[in-house]
């Protein structure tokens, strides 16, 4: 335990950038021109599924905004319906009032 430190350098690559494309060149001996078809056709492919992602989170964005505003209209109705019977509540209660008083 004497108080040595390490330090761990963690490099990783995402999307096209995984593709060491001289290496695939070279082990699969491609022209230019196959080499440079490869890495678009392997840009499509991340543009095709950052698209699929993409509607994924529109759809589950939807769903939420729709739950979110059942709820809000639901409890909106049950505001109203508490307004309501807390009104008529309120008038019949006043009414016994007054007619116990004897000013109606």
């Amino acid at each position: 335990r004497g108080g040595s430190h390490g330090r761990v350098h963690l490099d990783i690559q995402v999307g096209e950038h995984t593709n060491n494309y001289p290496e695939i060149a070279a082990k699969d001996k491609l022209t230019e021109l196959q080499l440079r078809a490869r890495q678009l056709l392997d840009q499509v492919e991340q543009i095709q599924k950052e698209q699929n992602y993409q509607r994924y989170r529109e759809e589950r964005f939807r769903m939420t905004s729709e739950s979110t505003n059942q709820r809000v209209l639901w409890w909106s109705i049950a505001q109203t319906g508490i307004l309501i019977l807390t009104g008529i509540w309120q008038m019949r209660h006043l009414k016994s009032f007054f007619e116990a008083k004897k000013l109606v």
